[in-house]
């Protein structure tokens, strides 16, 4: 299981990867009688803060405060010289990859009435050199016409957990150690072992393209690029030493979650998982953060059940959608 991170693999190194300073833009449309669309400036930040609730607000000023956007990467949508809708490209690591869409004010208006606030997200995101652009939205969301009528294509269904700390599986036999007291080679090795057969559609796309082990090691380094202490990681051994899982928590998004989890096929079912999960609690609990989240495809039965045994919570399931930029 990931959260969405390996989508963005191929073009970690790829030549139009971002550069602030080179694709500086200033966009302005006004396809519409008496609307403005347009990048935010800082001054923009107080009308945001001023219309937003305060949960929606907190949500932004802590996406902005870990650097995952920028005010220049918010869209707004004026009518008549009022903010009537905003959304913000964000990103999880230093690499600004993947870049995904997300709506921070307002509301669906109709495919023909929002639409050029998404194309104007979309030409921002080509400017950062962007070759793929996500956006995550509820099953129900009124949204879906209209990233439909933008070109995005439905790529896969995730379930979202949360934890308030999962219990102690009593599980006895493994210990846990930190990733750093492995060869660079055998993390790599390992990530790409616990990465076979996977139920994770994103999982199995991305083996196919670009390689198992290729596919490993980008992986480390995207998660390498992520905020994160490395005593958070943890590798699950037995008695003998064999390894036989991996955890890598991170702080993505401005939340603690699970950035990548995975066990050797052949020792599924022994309750791993839930050591793995446990483990990276106990060493991210005096975090300050309430909560520990996973996402995991729906498709993926056998995480979902590891993670309800380690007392997470399914929230919700959401529709993640995915467009290639030209």
């Amino acid at each position: 299981m990931t959260f969405n991170v390996r989508q963005a693999l191929g073009q970690l190194y790829s030549d139009r990867a971002f550069d602030q300073n080179r694709f500086a833009v200033s966009l302005i449309i006004t396809p519409m009688e008496n609307a403005n669309f347009r990048s935010a400036r800082p001054s923009d930040l107080r009308v945001l803060r001023s219309q937003m609730s305060q949960g929606a607000w907190y949500r932004l000023s802590r996406l902005l405060e870990f650097s995952c956007t920028k005010p220049e990467w918010i869209m707004l949508e004026f009518q008549d010289g009022a903010l009537v809708a905003a959304l913000a490209l964000v990103a999880p690591s230093e690499f600004n990859l993947p870049l995904e869409i997300m709506r921070v004010h307002g509301g669906p208006e109709g495919a023909i009435g929002a639409l050029p606030l998404f194309q104007l997200a979309i030409k921002k995101a080509k400017c950062l050199g962007a070759r793929e652009l996500y956006c995550t939205i509820p099953e129900d969301s009124a949204d879906a016409p209209i990233i439909s009528a933008a070109r995005f294509r439905q790529w896969r269904e995730v379930v979202r957990f949360e934890s308030a700390g999962p219990i102690d599986p009593a599980v006895r036999g493994y210990r846990s150690a930190e990733v750093n007291n492995f060869k660079r080679a055998d993390i790599i090795a390992l990530i790409e072992k616990t990465s076979e057969d996977s139920c994770d559609s994103q999982i199995e796309h991305y083996r196919r393209s670009l390689g198992a082990v290729a596919d490993a090691e980008l992986t480390l380094r995207m998660m390498e690029s992520i905020r994160c202490d490395p005593r958070w990681w943890r590798v699950a051994v037995d008695a003998d030493g064999q390894t036989l899982g991996i955890i890598l928590p991170v702080v993505a998004f401005a939340e603690l979650t699970v950035g990548f989890i995975g066990v050797i096929p052949q020792y599924r079912g022994r309750k791993i998982a839930s050591f793995l999960l446990a483990e990276a609690w106990s060493f991210t609990k005096g975090l300050g953060h309430s909560t520990l989240t996973a996402e995991a495809d729906q498709r993926s039965v056998s995480m979902h059940r590891a993670l309800t045994k380690s007392q997470f919570s399914r929230r919700s399931q959401r529709q993640e959608w995915r467009l290639e930029l030209e």
